[in-house]
């Protein structure tokens, strides 16, 4: 006990380290060693299911996890999986377990012992809705390569990939039989083994080798990953080939040592690729990273965590690193490689970041609240970290770069200064004016500067000055911002007014009063890509503003990402992504939606100081925070989250599992309960359940808890609906029905005894007829095969039903079989006082789009209409895709009509806002048929009714909603 004891206190010890020492990287660190059985000396392996369900599996047993922390999973008879060998998880929420010598695959509902035993190594891969199996060494060493699918009538099936020809006279030319076979990675279809000294790739039935003769060396290839354009990268001991998806190969030296652990255990090597195109592998001392551009080094440590050696390494879905050291257990990283801390060890550093430029040498200059940092440019991929010159100046922010190479600054309540890189000469311009820090470069390279008075504007920079110009516009207007919109007018901020340049230069025109809108005194500003203008106030509030030609501004909240909050700076960069800095971290609108980043993402701090965001020359991000300075070095690579699954843990009536197949429940109050989660490592602490239990919850229900009782349950049929949603990420998860009815009868007691007596009385019967008629004894026994035979047949219904994929892949909604399933059990179970409706959505002119775009066009617009309707249909609505481009939803619990057709209007503008694909800016307009149930409906006539709306629809011109009669 008291050593156990000791583990905890360790483990929390380095927790606490891990958070307040000085840190040396930005990426955040959860350690899960304090957990029984995880902290065991063995390696442990890690995996995760399509619902996001993390696993750990080790020698003590297979642990899994919904993002907080980990349980052990046990055999049906309760004991553990010792000595867990290999997981992978696959589609549909299943996973492939290999411990013991045995094979077992889990899916939501069962866990079942498959008809596979092997020896020795075994390796696992998820390749779609399948898996690939590599027992032993091949083939050749009475090993195999198998591939586990589901036939269409439910059965699973082990199909052999290769032949073993051991009794065969004729030698076997095909390598993945007659060679020792070392690793396995599967793609796309595509399945690439390390076969003797060379790799294969099997496809379609058919293998190709790439061996020395097309550029690959004779080494044993020990560790595979495959990129997702079909890339294979792999590893021997001492080197790393890449094969490209069209044949093309490189070969390289890794130049590092494999540790200690590695070179007794070559087998276990591996390779994890992350987004940014960076390779991870084993080096001297622990890993050591390659770079997309082909750069080796060290892996730089969070702070607090320095092991000594990692025996295996995985990402998640979610993008965090898992890491597990021998001794000390398995680890998650976040925001490793994206977020980078600078400077590394330096006595002074930057505080409260303005602006970043390079001068003509390469080297960077950092504009800081302390002065102005010139930094050595830098080769390696690691940011430079040698300081070449301090200048030490006072409350400075911004940073220019003129056509001269020379360098500005404004020093905020004196004036400007401009920094010669070259010569190093210093040189100070005073201000009649006071400068409040407002600075901006025009085309015509002219400098505009921003004053407690007004603005001024020097014309030439590039001539010697002694003092800035007067004012000369705005006069006794304090300007706090400067930004040019898409049309080269320039907009200027006051603290409470909007100005707009007008085709006169130096005249201004007042175009919003901001203190209509609850935001503060204007504070920063920056535009969009459409030209929309978005405006921070003093009271960290934003708003966005469309500013036409002729007409009154309209002045808008954010749509679907962060509601107003303490945020401090805002920036466009050159991509066009608007980035918004707080006290709770970092909020980016990309063209894939909102994404958030905190400590918990891998910054190096939640707090984003004011005015601190900045865009490098080479496209790279500055981030300055209360604890550092972050450095976003490949932007366009920053993961986006994947879309959240709700999926329900446990439902129970009494003593009933309603997830089960008996659904049988006798009369008399009973207590309900749900478990439902909706799995993920980032912001899971922010999960918020919405949910409605049918016929009892009049109204959306929303809780931070993810479970649910009700007492004194009655009646036949029970409806629950739940929707997870990541309040902090922005996400919306797929909504999890649970529709189930009784399958026994409701009998009184008195009926229950004659129905019993009855029962009685044909038992005597037919005993009865037996024994007098022993003439029918076959036949009555051929009745009963028949039923058996029937029994099993709908068992094997059942079962296919069951493990029937629910949800369409391309839009995350409910395929069609799954949807009609669900408008059925409505019709057939809904009240005379209740109303149901049925909405048919048809994407306008979708052929033009898959014309215009290409398929992968027209899916993405798919997608995007799939993603608005989880996020806009609202939790009480089914959705589905009905087919090709047409999509139902179906709404459970209508209120009346008129708030029904409010709520499809308001849809109907969110589907039709702009999507960003690619260069192109896609605008897909659909057309809406609306039916509402009236009495004698069944399922087909409501649909059949939506359907004619939507024709008429179409007919009426499109982008219409049209109800049915």
């Amino acid at each position: 006990m008291s050593f156990k004891l000791c583990d905890v206190l360790v483990a929390v010890l380095i927790s606490l380290l891990a958070f307040c020492a000085a840190p040396a990287s930005a990426q955040t660190v959860r350690f899960f060693n304090g957990q029984t059985g995880l902290s065991d000396a063995s390696r442990n392996i890690f995996a995760q299911d399509s619902d996001g369900f993390f696993y750990i599996g080790n020698k003590t047993g297979l642990y899994v996890s919904s993002g907080g922390e980990f349980t052990r999973i046990d055999r049906p008879d309760g004991t553990p999986f010792k000595d867990t060998a290999a997981i992978a998880g696959g589609a549909n929420g299943s996973i492939l377990i290999a411990a013991d010598r045995e094979l077992w695959l889990k899916t939501k509902t069962s866990l079942e012992k498959l008809s596979f035993q092997f020896d020795g190594r075994i390796a696992l891969a998820a390749d779609g809705m399948d898996f690939i199996i590599l027992s032993g060494e091949g083939p050749a060493r009475n090993g195999g390569i198998w591939r586990l699918y589901r036939h269409q009538r439910g059965e699973l099936v082990f199909a052999s990939l290769v032949k073993d020809h051991a009794d065969s006279q004729v030698p076997s030319t095909n390598p993945l039989e007659s060679e020792v076979l070392s690793a396995m990675a599967s793609e796309a279809k595509s399945v690439w083994v390390g076969c003797g000294e060379a790799l294969c790739r099997y496809r379609d039935g058919g293998v190709d080798t790439f061996d020395e003769r097309r550029g690959v060396p004779h080494e044993i290839w020990r560790a595979l990953a495959i990129s997702p354009d079909g890339t294979l990268i792999a590893r021997s001991v001492g080197k790393l080939v890449i094969i490209a998806a069209n044949g093309g190969v490189h070969v390289e030296d890794i130049p590092y040592e494999l540790p200690e652990y590695f070179r007794e255990r070559p087998s276990e090597i591996f390779i994890s690729r992350m987004t940014d195109g960076s390779l991870l592998m084993p080096g001297d001392g622990a890993l050591v990273v390659r770079s997309s551009a082909g750069h080796w080094e060290d892996m730089d440590w969070p702070s607090g965590y320095s092991p000594q050696a990692i025996s295996s390494a995985f990402i998640d879905r979610e993008y965090g690193l898992w890491l597990d050291s021998p001794g000390r257990g398995p680890v998650r990283i976040a925001g490793f490689p994206f977020w980078q801390v600078f400077p590394h060890g330096n006595d002074a550093f930057p505080v409260r970041v303005s602006g970043v430029r390079h001068d003509a040498a390469g080297n960077f200059w950092i504009a800081a609240a302390n002065g102005l940092f010139e930094y050595a440019a830098s080769s390696s991929s690691h940011d430079g970290d040698h300081l070449l010159k301090h200048i030490e100046l006072e409350n400075i922010s911004s940073l220019l770069r003129t056509g001269d190479g020379a360098l500005w600054t404004a020093e905020k309540g004196k004036g400007l200064i401009r920094i010669d890189p070259a010569t190093g000469q210093v040189r100070t311009l005073p201000s009649s004016e006071p400068v409040t820090g407002a600075l901006i470069l025009d085309s015509g390279g002219r400098i505009w500067v921003g004053t407690v008075s007004g603005l001024i504007r020097i014309d030439d920079p590039l001539r010697y000055a002694s003092h800035l110009p007067t004012v000369f516009a705005l006069q006794n207007r304090r300007i706090n911002a400067l930004c040019f919109d898409q049309f080269g007018r320039l907009l200027v901020l006051t603290d409470s007014v909007l100005f707009q340049q007008t085709a006169e230069e130096n005249v201004f025109d007042p175009r919003v009063d901001l203190e209509s809108f609850d935001i503060g005194n204007g504070s920063a500003i920056t535009v969009g890509m459409s030209n929309d203008i978005w405006v921070l106030g003093s009271k960290g509030s934003v708003r966005k503003i469309f500013l036409p030609e002729d007409g009154s501004p309209v002045v808008s909240m954010l749509d679907n990402g962060p509601k107003d909050s303490d945020f401090t700076t805002i920036f466009r960069d050159s991509r066009g992504w608007i980035w918004l800095g707080g006290s709770h971290g970092l909020d980016v609108s990309t063209p894939n939606g909102w994404s958030h980043f905190d400590l918990t993402s891998g910054l190096i701090s939640s707090r984003i100081l004011s005015g601190s965001i900045n865009e490098d020359d080479d496209g790279s991000l500055w981030f300055g925070t209360e604890s550092g300075l972050n450095h976003l070095r490949e932007p366009g690579s920053l993961p986006i989250l994947p879309d959240l699954h709700t999926v329900f843990l446990s439902a129970r009536l009494d003593n009933i599992d309603l997830l089960g197949k008996e659904r049988f429940w006798p009369d008399g109050d009973r207590k309900l309960s749900f478990q439902f989660v909706a799995p993920t490592f980032t912001g899971n602490r922010e999960i918020k359940y919405q949910y409605q239990l049918l016929g009892i919850d009049q109204e959306v229900v929303y809780l931070s808890k993810n479970f649910i009782n009700y007492n004194n349950i009655k009646g036949e049929k029970i409806i629950f609906t739940v929707q997870a949603r990541d309040i902090l990420n922005y996400r919306s998860a797929s909504s999890a029905t649970l529709s189930v009815r009784s399958s026994g009868l409701k009998i009184s007691s008195f009926k229950g005894i004659l129905w019993w007596a009855f029962l009685s009385f044909l038992s005597v019967a037919l005993l009865g007829a037996i024994l007098y008629r022993r003439i029918k004894l076959s036949r009555q026994k051929n009745f009963e095969a028949a039923v058996r035979g029937r029994t099993r047949v709908m068992e094997e219904m059942q079962t296919q039903l069951l493990h029937q994929s629910r949800v369409d892949s391309l839009t995350g909604l409910f395929n069609r079989r799954s949807a009609l399933d669900e408008l059925d059990e409505l019709v057939a179970s809904i009240s005379p006082n209740e109303l149901i409706a049925v909405a048919l959505i048809d994407i306008d002119h979708f052929k033009m789009i898959n014309d215009t775009l290409g398929h992968q066009g027209g899916d993405y617009v798919l997608k995007q209409y799939g993603q608005c309707l989880r996020k806009f249909a609202g939790s009480t609505a089914i959705c589905g895709r009905y087919g090709g481009e047409e999509l139902i939803i179906v709404f459970m619990s209508v209120p009346s009509t008129e708030k029904l057709l409010d709520q499809v209007t308001k849809l109907h503008e969110h589907l039709r806002n702009p999507m960003v694909y690619g260069a192109s800016e896609v605008v897909a307009t659909c057309s809406i048929g609306l039916a509402v149930i009236i009495p004698g409906d069944t399922a087909s006539t409501l649909i059949g009714r939506a359907d004619r709306a939507l024709y008429r629809g179409k007919k009426r011109g499109r982008n219409c909603i049209v109800v049915a009669d």
